[in-house]
């Protein structure tokens, strides 16, 4: 199976880069670097939330209403306005109370300041949600997005990476997603007002 992060990284050519680097004030290399840390856990958010069956449903029912997977054909329009995709609902319904915490990361692996951080994540969420868009009009079936997400899980990185992404992604502590899972299913990515 192709690599995903590749393949949604690949929509990116340099002048997108550059404008997201432009956007959130960061040099190029640390936006790149702080969009290969922000996809794999917005991935792994993603599939842990459709694991459940309204987690699923509520995801399916997202990407069938907002996102077609268009924002890929037009990356430019939506680089020079990020905010009108927003970036910041999705990443509430993705991480809850841990975005915090994901942006804490990313600053801290990447070097950027918590503001550019943030507004790379707010770019990040609208990429990924576009590219299961995409793939879910490829495909056709029901239940793609949720076998590509935990396609994607399976094959991505380490044991100590996919620790560390259970950890920030545990909203209350505890040593476990499952309930946090179950939480987050119910509210998952219901229609936002633009």
């Amino acid at each position: 199976m192709e690599n995903l992060l590749q393949t949604i990284l690949g929509q990116l050519d340099d002048n997108s880069i550059q404008a997201i680097s432009k956007q959130t004030h960061a040099a190029p290399t640390q936006a790149k670097s702080a969009l290969e840390s922000a996809i794999p856990i917005l991935m792994n958010a993603l599939a842990k939330n459709s694991s459940t069956p309204d987690g699923a449903a509520s995801l399916q029912k997202a990407i069938e209403r907002d996102h077609d997977g268009s924002i890929l054909d037009n990356l430019g329009s939506f680089l020079n306005n990020p905010e009108a995709a927003n970036g910041a609902g999705i990443l509430k319904h993705v991480l809850g109370n841990k975005r915090q915490n994901v942006e804490q990361y990313l600053s801290k692996d990447t070097g950027l300041d918590a503001s550019s951080a943030a507004k790379i994540l707010e770019m990040a969420a609208p990429i990924v949600m576009g590219y299961l868009g995409k793939q879910k009009s490829a495909g056709g079936g029901g239940g793609g997005i949720g076998d590509l997400l935990n396609a994607y899980v399976k094959q991505s990185g380490s044991q100590g990476s996919q620790s560390m992404i259970n950890q920030l992604l545990d909203r209350d502590g505890d040593g476990s997603v499952l309930d946090d899972i179950a939480e987050l299913g119910i509210s998952f990515l219901k229609k936002r007002k633009r």
